[in-house]
Order: structure tokens, then C-alpha cells, then sequence
């Protein structure tokens, strides 16, 4: 069954696309002589490894190894999954209960959001703090989508990690209770004179118009500037619902749906933000980070295009693959990238992220003189108000 994974990946399935950044995929004859290459070599590594390493090696053990380490070089939710893995997959419906972590992958996996209120959160869990083990299972050897799986179960069920923090010397049992878990709503509030801010830790079916009940309840505060703050927010819809909530401000150009067709080659279609009238037309800071997966890099993107927008914080995660389920001859499957988004600029999001457009440096302040408690904050409250001075006529 390991074969058959390791044939689909090195051939291409389903027409997949590569982590961007690399040279991609080239076509017809020179797609199968690379691919017949790459499985000669495959081939040839495997046999001297059985016939010289210093110690026998089960077949099998060292078939899983190769084949997960396949995934290594494709994006960060693209995985294998075994027989067992699978049936947990396709009986995910019923896993209704986690423990609200969002996770990136390090050598470790590292948490890069805790979820308010959430199971995690009680237990005092921080984000940067690795993930060493769950339940057991090395996680130096699980993708994210398995993570997420073996994180996610009934409620009152319970799930052990081992976790390790910058100052632990050896890593330390937690043992969680997973609970179900409502999807967070918009937050907003003011945030100083003229500027309100919008918050959107989760992408779900309400999230527009939350977003838009928001703004109206902003705006009648006062607010002409909007921080939107996407630190940390992700979905389990898609990439594209960071398309539709950007139909909620003004102007800008579509992102790109990104596939290939059987040839190999490129095939692009825009994915245009909802028709109608925006909700808001004022100055933009959008902050961003490292947790910012899938439509809230998406939206960043977007908005990033536009003129009255700045984006502070950290380069987001890259993660706007679209997976696509391969199920193997032989029981197991493949989870496996076959389109991503692109933002309006024609730059590629998936393995390089949404960097901001607007640092300390741009409005002439040191790091040091930004707020501690929340510097993105801090500084997106300064690029508005330099916007707002800007246009002021007197």
C-alpha cells in the first residue's frame, strides 16, 4: 500500500500542485520521463538501504518512512494517511469535540493559536509551545491534518500531550478534556477616537454578517477607520470564505483560484468578492501573523491590493492549498494539494505567506517605542492615524 502512496505523489495525482516557489511541474513526455527518473532513484535508495545499511530494516517500516517523508517537501496539508487514519477521517462528521489549538508545523508541531474559553485555553496552553507527542504518537512524524484528527473526538473524551515549552527541560504530560466548541463570533470595539476594531478569530457561516452588524455598530461610534485584526484566525469552510467577507469593503481586485489541467499547465479563475455595495469605504490596518491560515491570508491578500490599506504584524502561514482525498488501492489514502489560491498581485501565497506592507520603520518609530501589551495593535492605531493626518486638509 506504501508503494502504490509513494507511485501516486511521484506521478503526480489528480493533477497536484507543488509548494510555490519551486520550478513546478513540467509536461507531456517531460512529466513522465522526470517522474519514471525520480522512481528509479526512489527504487535505488531503497534497495541499497536493505541490501548495506548496517542493520536489517523492516521493509515496511522503512516503505512508511519514505513515504511520509514524501510530504515533507509539499505543503503543510498535504498528508498520508493509514487504513486506521482514514476511517477516523471519513468518520469525522461525528468528532464534534476538540480542544482549541491551531497548529503549524516545526520539526515538532507548535501550537500558533488557543482558542478563548477553550479546553486548551483553561489549561494554561501558549502559543509557541511545542507539541511533542499526542496520545503517544511522535508528532515529528504526523502532518497537521492527522494532528487534527487525533485532536479532534467526543466531548468528554480526553486526549494527552506532551508539551514542551521554551524553558522545559523534558516535555510534560497534559492530559485534556475535549469539549465542544462553539464557533467564536466577529468581536469588535473602539479602539481610540475614530478607529474601531474588528476581530475574526474564525471563519463560519455567520461570519459575514456578524462582520457586518459589526461595522454598523462601529460606525455608529464614530469610527471612519477600521483595524481588522486577523492574528490567529483560520477556518474549516475553505479559503475562499476570505473572499466573500472581502466583499464587505471597497474596491481591490479578485484573488486566483490556481489548478492544472491534465497537460500539466497552469489553468487560473478569479474568484470575485460578492457582488453589491461595500460595507465600509474608510482606511484599513489589517494585522496578521504566523497563526493567519487559509481565508484569513486570503482576505489579508486581497486587501492588501487596495489603496487605502496597510498591513502590519508577521508573515502569515502560507496554507492555501486546497486538499483533495485519494483513496489507494490497498485501504490508505492521500490528502493532497490540487489547487491553491493566489492573491490579485499574482503573487503565490501557498509556502511563502502574506507579508505586512507596513513596518516600524515606514512611519520613522523604533520597535522599542511600540505598546508591549500588543505592538500590532499599536501599530496599526499608528498607520491609521497617519492616514486620517494625511488627508486632513487643514
Amino acid at each position: 500500500m506504501l508503494v502504490a502512496a509513494a507511485a501516486v505523489i511521484l506521478l503526480g495525482a489528480a493533477g497536484a500542485v507543488p509548494v510555490a516557489g519551486g520550478d513546478g511541474p513540467a509536461t507531456g513526455t517531460a512529466v513522465q520521463e522526470s517522474t519514471y527518473q525520480a522512481l528509479e532513484v526512489f527504487n535505488g535508495a531503497l534497495m541499497l538501504i536493505r541490501d548495506q545499511y548496517l542493520e536489517p530494516v523492516d521493509p515496511a517500516f522503512l516503505m512508511d518512512g519514505a513515504v511520509r517523508g514524501i510530504f515533507e517537501a509539499l505543503d503543510a496539508d498535504s498528508a498520508y494517511l493509514s487504513a486506521d487514519e482514514l476511517a477516523r477521517y471519513r468518520s469525522r462528521g461525528s468528532l464534534t469535540a476538540g480542544v482549541g489549538v491551531g497548529l503549524q508545523k516545526r520539526y515538532y508541531l507548535h501550537v500558533d493559536d488557543v482558542l478563548p474559553g477553550s479546553p486548551a485555553a483553561e489549561a494554561g496552553i501558549e502559543r509557541g509551545v511545542a507539541i511533542t507527542a499526542i496520545d503517544g504518537r511522535n508528532t515529528r512524524e504526523l502532518r497537521i491534518p492527522v494532528a487534527l484528527l487525533l485532536l479532534a473526538g467526543e466531548p468528554g473524551t480526553s486526549v494527552e500531550l506532551s508539551l514542551r515549552g521554551a524553558t522545559d527541560a523534558e516535555p510534560r504530560p497534559v492530559t485534556l478534556e475535549r469539549a465542544a466548541l462553539a464557533d467564536p463570533p466577529v468581536e469588535h470595539r473602539m479602539l481610540d477616537e475614530g478607529i474601531g476594531l474588528v476581530r475574526i478569530r474564525r471563519f463560519h457561516d455567520g461570519t459575514p454578517s456578524q462582520l457586518a452588524a459589526a461595522i454598523r455598530s462601529l460606525e455608529d461610534s464614530g469610527a471612519d477607520s477600521l483595524a481588522l485584526d486577523l492574528r490567529g484566525s483560520r477556518g474549516s469552510g475553505g479559503c475562499e470564505a476570505g473572499v466573500e467577507v472581502a466583499g464587505a469593503f471597497a474596491g481591490g481586485e479578485p484573488a486566483q483560484l490556481v489548478e492544472r489541467n491534465a497537460d500539466g499547465e497552469e489553468v487560473t479563475t478569479p474568484l470575485a468578492a460578492p457582488a453589491g455595495e461595500p460595507l465600509f469605504e474608510g482606511p484599513l490596518a489589517v494585522a496578521v501573523n504566523r497563526g493567519t491560515v487559509c481565508p484569513g491570508e486570503v482576505l489579508a491578500a486581497v486587501l492588501k491590493s487596495r489603496d487605502n490599506v496597510d498591513v502590519v504584524g508577521r508573515r502569515t502561514a502560507g496554507r492555501t492549498g486546497r486538499p483533495e482525498l485519494i483513496e489507494l488501492p490497498e485501504g490508505d489514502a492521500i490528502l493532497l494539494s490540487t489547487a491553491h489560491i493566489r492573491g490579485p498581485d499574482g503573487e503565490d501565497i501557498l509556502g511563502v505567506g502574506v507579508g505586512p506592507s507596513l513596518g516600524p520603520a515606514d512611519l520613522e518609530i523604533e520597535p522599542a517605542e511600540l505598546d508591549d501589551d500588543d505592538p500590532e495593535l499599536d501599530l496599526a492605531t499608528r498607520a491609521l492615524k497617519r492616514r486620517r493626518a494625511a488627508s486632513d486638509p487643514g
